[in-house]
C-alpha cells in the first residue's frame, strides 16, 4: 500500500532529542517497513518553532507533488486542514490534549483546528478509550464513521532496561520542562530522600527551570539530548516520575514500560500503569499535595527494596510488549486503511 506520512513541520523525523509526535511518526514509518509496507515521510523542517508548521502545511500540495499515494496520514490538526481545504482526503491520529484542558486565545484556536481536523478527516484515530469518549461527546454527528482506538507503539528493542547499571537512587523524567507538566511537584516529593532527578527535555522556561530546581535539591536539567542518550537514561534508570497536569497517550511512559520502569505520576497516566504492578498513580481530582505525598511514599518503597523494583520493572517491560507492540498497531492501522481505501 502507498502510505504517506505527514510531519509536522517542527522537528526533524526522527527527532535529534525531544519530540513527540514526531518520534511516533518515525517509529511508526520503521514498524511499517517492518511489515512490509514501504511509507513515504513528509517533512520539512526550519527553526523548530510551532509557528512553521503553518509554513510547512501551506507548502504541501507542493511537497506532495507526484506522491502517488493511497493514504494520506496526518497528525497535526494544521496539516490536516491544509488538506481538507486543497481537497485531498487523508487520515488523521490526534495527539491533541485540547480535548481534556483549553486554556487561553491560541489554545482555543489550536481546539478549533483539531475538532475541525477531525470532522473533516476520513477516518480519525484515537489513541485512548477516553478520548474516543471525549470526541463523541463534542463532535456528535460531525465525528467521522470510523474512528477506531489505536495505541501508539514502543520500539522495546530500543528501549530496554539495563539493570546492571541501575543505582536505586536514578528517578528520570522526561518532556518539555514547562508548568503542565508539573516537574516542581516531583523534586519537592523526591526532596531529601536520597533521589537523584534527572529531566530530559527542552527548557523553554527560565524562570520555571528555576522553580523546578529550588523546590528539590538533587535536580539536574538536562536539556534535549540525543537518541542514543535518551535511551541510556531509560536503561540505566530506576523509576519514571511522570506528574504532568494532562496526557493523551504519553510515549515517555510506554518507553519507560518498555526500559522496565516501574511508574510513578499522576491521573491523566493512570490507564497505562497497573496499580501496584507497574506503578503507582495519584487518582482524579487529588490536589497537588497528595499527588506529591504519592510520589513520596511510593519512592520511598521503591528505593528500599531492591526486589520491588526489579519485580515491578519486569512487569512493566511485559505490559509494554503485551500492549503496545507496534506489530498490532501496525496490523490495525493497515485495516483501516483498507476500509478507508473501500469506501472511496
Amino acid at each position: 500500500m502507498r502510505i504517506v506520512l505527514i510531519g509536522t513541520g517542527v522537528e526533524p523525523i526522527p527527532p535529534t532529542g525531544y519530540g513527540g509526535v514526531e518520534r511516533t511518526i518515525a517509529e511508526y514509518a520503521t514498524a511499517l517497513r517492518a511489515a512490509g509496507q514501504e511509507p513515504v515521510v513528509v517533512q520539512q523542517v526550519r527553526q523548530g518553532r510551532s509557528s512553521d508548521e503553518y509554513r510547512f502545511a501551506l507548502q504541501l500540495p507542493r511537497l506532495l507533488e507526484g506522491l502517488d499515494a493511497e493514504v494520506l496520514h496526518a497528525s497535526t490538526p494544521v496539516v490536516a486542514n491544509r488538506l481538507s481545504w486543497s481537497g485531498r482526503p487523508y487520515v488523521y491520529t490526534s495527539h491533541s490534549r485540547h480535548w481534556f484542558t483549553v486554556a487561553g486565545i491560541s489554545q482555543r484556536w489550536g481546539f478549533l483546528l483539531e475538532r475541525r481536523a477531525v470532522a473533516w478527516s476520513a477516518a480519525t484515530v484515537a489513541l485512548t478509550d477516553e478520548l474516543s469518549a471525549r470526541m463523541s461527546s463534542r463532535l456528535g454527528r460531525q465525528l467521522p464513521a470510523r474512528h477506531p482506538v489505536i495505541p501508539i507503539g514502543v520500539d522495546a528493542e530500543r528501549f530496554r532496561p539495563e539493570w546492571g547499571a541501575r543505582t536505586g537512587r536514578r528517578a528520570l523524567g522526561v518532556g518539555i520542562v514547562a508548568p503542565l507538566k508539573r516537574w516542581e511537584l516531583a523534586a519537592r516529593a523526591l526532596r531529601g530522600t536520597g533521589w537523584e532527578l534527572r529531566i530530559v527535555g527542552p527548557v523553554t522556561d527560565p524562570a520555571y527551570a528555576r522553580q523546578v530546581r529550588e523546590a528539590g535539591d538533587r535536580v539536574e536539567l538536562m536539556g534535549e539530548v540525543t537518541e542514543e542518550a535518551l535511551q541510556r537514561a531509560y536503561a540505566e534508570s530506576d523509576l519514571l516520575i511522570h506528574p504532568s497536569a494532562a496526557e493523551i497517550l504519553s510515549g515517555t511512559v510506554l518507553q519507560a514500560l518498555a526500559a522496565g520502569l516501574p511508574v510513578l505520576g499522576a491521573a491523566p497516566i493512570g490507564s497505562l500503569i497497573a496499580q501496584g504492578a507497574t506503578g503507582w498513580t495519584s487518582p482524579a481530582g487529588a490536589s497537588e499535595e497528595q499527588t506529591v505525598e504519592l510520589l513520596r511514599s511510593r519512592s520511598g518503597e521503591l528505593g528500599s527494596d531492591a526486589g520491588l523494583r526489579r519485580r515491578m520493572g519486569e512487569a512493566a517491560r511485559a505490559q509494554a510488549l503485551d500492549r503496545f507492540a507496534w506489530r498490532s498497531v501496525v496490523e490495525r492501522h493497515l485495516a483501516l486503511y483498507r476500509e478507508v481505501r473501500a469506501a472511496e
